[in-house]
């Protein structure tokens, strides 16, 4: 899975592109790179504007209520809907709307990963085929199939002011999302920064010593 964009990155390809198109020049001006690599990543971002309108178009960036069964259906099986996380409420559990308020700021962050809600009481033959018992039930899904689903606070730390990171290591397990270095454990080094940037100042030792 690619690295996320915020839906404020997102906002800002799909409405200036040119813009977009400068600063990747001057990023890519700062280092000696064959036109041929220039020109693929220019390319590479015209075609990330062009899914980017399509997922604004879906209210990706947005956390929406699903009016219906037919609505999720929709969502779900979309071609343009890769990644989709679906929280099944009820309007008066108070554990739902805390859930309301963690996904939608992961929606912001995760521009790429579609979040929405749906009512159980608008969606019993759902209720019954995904055989929600617990409420909340939020469930995952990658090109329409359910990959996994979280049931209640017990995976969250059993309590109800867990952090919103919490959930959101418990959705990139899931891989409908994808952590960034400075919020996945497993990408940082013994000695507490990224392993990526021991990487670098490794190499930048090497070269040195060379």
């Amino acid at each position: 899975m690619a690295a996320s964009t915020t839906a404020e990155a997102a906002e800002k390809i799909i409405n200036d592109q040119s813009l977009a198109e400068d600063e990747l020049w001057a990023e890519l001006e700062k280092e000696e790179i064959p036109s041929h690599i220039r020109e693929a990543r220019l390319s590479a971002l015209k075609h990330q504007s062009e899914q980017f309108h399509k997922l604004k178009d879906l209210n990706f960036g947005d956390y929406t209520l699903i009016p219906d069964e037919k609505a999720f259906l929709d969502l779900t099986t979309n071609s343009s809907v890769e990644h989709c996380v679906v929280h099944f409420f009820h309007s008066d559990f108070r554990r739902c709307a805390i859930v309301d308020n963690h996904l939608g700021k992961l929606c912001k962050k995760y521009f790429e990963t579609k979040f929405a809600k749906l009512n159980v009481e608008k969606s019993n033959f759902l209720v019954t085929r995904l055989k929600i018992q617990m409420l909340p039930a939020i469930f995952c899904f990658k090109k329409g199939v359910v990959v996994d689903r979280i049931v209640g606070f017990e995976e969250l730390g059993n309590t109800d002011d867990f952090p919103t990171l919490v959930l959101e290591r418990r959705l990139a397990k899931s891989g409908v999302i994808e952590l960034s270095e400075n919020e996945d454990p497993s990408k940082k080094s013994i000695f507490g920064g990224s392993k990526s940037a021991v990487r670098q100042s490794q190499e930048d030792s090497s070269d040195e010593d060379d």
